[in-house]
């Protein structure tokens, strides 16, 4: 089968090759995973620049987030999962989620653990699948912490990428108003059609001068940010009081300066978001919930190219750029 292995720590041209190895037979509580798309999450892409911890072994199998078929089981695994369709999370983590392991699903056939290989919503296709386990759960994580969003005021910054996109979808389905930010009228469409009530372009006019004419002062009851620390500020003026933030990023300023008192005055709770070491009470949620909505057809993830298998490194390169708008998707 072929399947990509990373090397070293480094560029994705110098450290990523597609190489011929043996299908692989799984053990006791795996199940053997015919692939059919594989996801590409920019996590990916750090982790092989170097940003997040060294190499474990020699070669290692890449990524995280895939989508197929399972084909066989091993000891401990009831063989009625033999044909299921299913999407694929946190497979390239160690067990704290902290760390790599030394598990992949960049290849043709993957050997993945059965509770990480959840079943798949027949109306979703297996591209769809390919971009839940990061992009998705983290959507799901960011906007539910703090509880439901019922009638809520939704603030979903970066509405037209991987995470915020789902994070609209998901938040509509659940009963709240969502304004959403870009940064161009091509993003505010996409945001529009996933079903944000109001779209705000913050290269436009100050973001915070177009939410308080929007919602006024405190209108906003959650926030799910892929810029902590460029909204840091914000919160005290655009949050109610108990509000919540959920971020997944800070991109601007890794090491953000923190408004404690005039957040502390508000009982505004932040919450960051790694999906990686969430709780597995948490995952449990994120994975019924996002079944749920696959099932109901009321969260399609945006993808916004796809790559073969044999184009991994122009795909690597293409994430680490920053020029899409959703999510990248390899096939096999």
């Amino acid at each position: 089968m072929k399947a990509v292995l990373n090397t070293a720590r480094g560029a994705a041209r110098e450290t990523l090759i597609l190489k011929e190895v043996a299908t692989p037979t799984p053990g006791p509580g795996e199940v053997l995973v015919a692939i059919r798309a594989i996801g590409i999450n920019p996590s990916d892409v750090k982790l092989r620049s170097g940003a997040q911890g060294p190499m474990i072994a020699e070669e290692v199998l890449v990524h995280n987030d895939g989508a197929g078929v399972i084909e066989a089981v091993g000891e401990g695994v009831g063989p009625a999962r033999v044909g299921q369709r299913v999407w694929l999370y946190n497979v390239n983590r160690s067990n704290d989620g902290l760390g790599q392991g030394p598990l992949g699903t960049a290849a043709q056939y993957a050997i993945i653990p059965a509770h990480l290989a959840i079943e798949l919503p027949e109306p979703a296709s297996f591209e769809a699948g390919a971009c839940l386990g990061v992009p998705a759960m983290t959507a799901h994580r960011a906007l539910m912490f703090a509880g439901p969003v019922t009638g809520k005021t939704v603030l979903v910054t970066g509405g037209a990428g991987a995470v915020g996109h789902s994070a609209i979808q998901i938040a509509k389905a659940k009963g709240a108003r969502v304004v959403a930010t870009v940064s161009s009228d091509a993003k505010a469409e996409i945001a529009r059609d996933a079903g944000a009530d109001d779209v705000l372009n913050y290269k436009s006019a100050p973001l915070g001068e177009q939410l308080l004419a929007l919602v006024g002062m405190g209108g906003i009851d959650h926030v799910v940010d892929v810029d902590i620390a460029a909204h840091m500020e914000l919160y005290p003026q655009i949050l109610t009081l108990n509000g919540a933030v959920g971020a997944y990023a800070s991109a601007s300023n890794l090491t953000p300066a923190l408004p404690f008192y005039p957040l502390a005055f508000r009982n505004i709770h932040v919450q960051p978001v790694f999906v990686y070491s969430m709780s597995d009470a948490a995952k449990a949620e994120a994975i019924a919930d996002i079944n749920a909505l696959l099932a109901a057809g009321q969260l399609t993830p945006r993808i916004d190219r796809h790559f073969a298998l044999e184009d991994i490194v122009v795909a690597h390169e293409t994430v680490e750029a920053g020029s899409l708008t959703g999510n990248a998707v390899l096939t096999t």
